[in-house]
């Protein structure tokens, strides 16, 4: 099950939609909301009614306690129980009565969510600090929390130490004896000087989390806010548009009419018959029509409709599979195989297409890194963004405790459109088999690089840890070139 988990969308409508829109796109099964579904925002009845449609549980936020009457709105400020008060009038007494419906908590099988904390949940205490979240960890026996309230995304992880400590948010697959709490940000009032929308994909099967953020409208947001004249003291995030700081290259000139006819546009055609539009359009349909007919004659003949409407997914397995090995390697050589350029199969990576008709995989010549390091190249091109497209390398053995440094540096071209990721998967010894962990790293490209940005991710072979896989995933439209792609020891 993929869960999406937002939390704080604060009837932020356009923030919201854009959320909705990226978590459809990323495959998310259900989605979860930690709460606070109004206040702040200028749209509480068209949020509220999508949540309603959208959201398969939804947690009580603080806002949504005072809103329906569960909670003492002194404690908020002036300007918050203003907002309040005007989200009140634009709300039924049947969606009031929704909200009294929602937990404090939700309990997953492998999770718990909280709007602010699992410690004291109705008083809704804000988890900003290790010790704040080794109270969390102590009221609730799961190992991942997830909670809200911040509206500033965070990650806090408790290991053999028993030390609780916070660490920069981050991609992560959750280890056996370790304990997580994740902040999923804010979808519709960010306070972290970013002004994107944030949420998580958490990935209950492979233990992975995967922190999103999501551009949305800020010109519409703002627009709102200023239309239903509400206070803006929620909206610093508007502040950090980056189109603030920007000066226009040159000066706005508003277009002139021309001042006679000779001036106008030359040479296009005057005026034409809708009748002879019509006509043509009946040409082009019997010559369309013939044009079936031939190719249903030759798809009787050559098979062309089987090939055509066939299976689409696809593997090309690697033509070789060279051993590599990180146990004795050099520290900073690149562990993966160079295909000769072309397109595959390649020597030492596997191809999967989710539509062999519409994406297509080829080796460039490999690129030098580091002083001459070879690293493998790939250009891929996909005409459709609902069905993933995968490379994967051929094994590597890795020793527990080594320090493997993976990176993957895109350059997409203009017109992209959808995600891309390094992966790597991990093979560990069980007690009773061995056990391929997919989502042992999952990055996404942040860092930009002058070659495009690039994916990048430090691991430590977990005790057990035998084999690693590196994997590049993209469900996107466009073309993209994969720079160089590397996993080299640290020492």
């Amino acid at each position: 099950m993929r869960y999406a988990i937002v939390s704080d969308l604060h009837a932020n409508l356009p923030a919201w939609r854009a959320v909705l829109r990226d978590l459809t796109a990323s495959g998310a099964d259900r989605i979860l909301c930690l709460g606070d579904v109004i206040g702040y925002g200028p749209h509480p009845a068209e949020v509220l009614e999508s949540v309603y449609a959208e959201v398969w549980r939804v947690a009580l936020g603080n806002h949504d306690a005072a809103l329906c009457g569960r909670m003492d709105a002194s404690g908020f400020h002036q300007d918050a129980q203003t907002i309040l008060e005007w989200t009140r009038k634009r709300l039924s007494r049947a969606a009031l009565r929704l909200m009294a419906t929602w937990p404090l908590q939700l309990a997953g099988r492998t999770f718990r969510c909280a709007h602010a904390s699992t410690e004291e949940p109705a008083r809704f205490p804000y988890l900003d600090s290790p010790e704040a979240a080794m109270a969390a960890w102590t009221a609730a026996p799961e190992p991942l929390l997830f909670v809200g309230h911040t509206h500033r995304p965070a990650l806090y992880v408790l290991g053999s130490s028993g030390v609780p400590r916070e660490v920069p948010p981050q991609d992560f697959a959750t280890e056996e004896g370790k304990r997580y709490i994740v902040n999923v940000g804010s979808v519709g009032c960010p306070r972290d000087g970013d002004p994107r929308a944030s949420y998580v994909i958490y990935d209950e099967a492979a233990g992975a989390v995967v922190f999103r953020r999501v551009s949305f409208d800020l010109d519409a947001c703002r627009a709102a806010v200023a239309a239903a004249g509400l206070p803006e003291v929620a909206y610093g995030f508007l502040q950090a548009d980056p189109l603030l700081g920007r000066r226009p290259l040159r000066e706005v000139v508003s277009f002139q009419p021309p001042s006679s006819p000779q001036a106008g546009a030359w040479g296009a055609v005057e005026i034409e018959d809708v009748e002879h539009l019509r006509s043509r359009a009946r040409r082009w349909r019997t010559v369309a029509a013939a044009l079936g007919a031939a190719l249903a004659a030759a798809a009787a003949a050559g098979g062309w409709w089987a090939w055509r409407y066939g299976a689409r997914a696809q593997t090309v397995r690697a033509a070789s599979e060279p051993w590599a090995s990180a146990r004795a390697a050099p520290s900073d050589a690149n562990l993966l195989t160079v295909p000769s350029p072309g397109p595959p199969p390649f020597d030492g990576w596997t191809v999967r297409y989710g539509d062999r008709h519409s994406q297509s995989v080829k080796a460039l010549p490999p690129s030098a890194q580091d002083g001459g390091r070879p690293s493998p190249a790939f250009r891929i091109e996909s005409r459709t963004a609902s069905d993933p497209v995968e490379l994967i390398s051929s094994p590597i053995d890795v020793v527990p405790g080594q320090r493997i440094q993976f990176e993957a540096v895109f350059d997409r071209e203009p017109g992209f459109e959808g995600d891309l990721a390094l992966g790597v998967a991990l093979l560990i010894s069980g007690a009773s088999r061995d056990e391929w962990r997919e989502a042992f790293v999952y990055k996404q490209p942040a860092v930009r690089r002058r070659e495009g940005i690039a994916a990048r991710e430090t691991a430590e072979i977990p005790a057990g840890g035998r084999q690693v896989r590196v994997r590049l995933v993209g469900r996107f439209r466009g073309v993209v070139r994969v720079v160089s792609v590397t996993a080299a020891r640290r020492s």
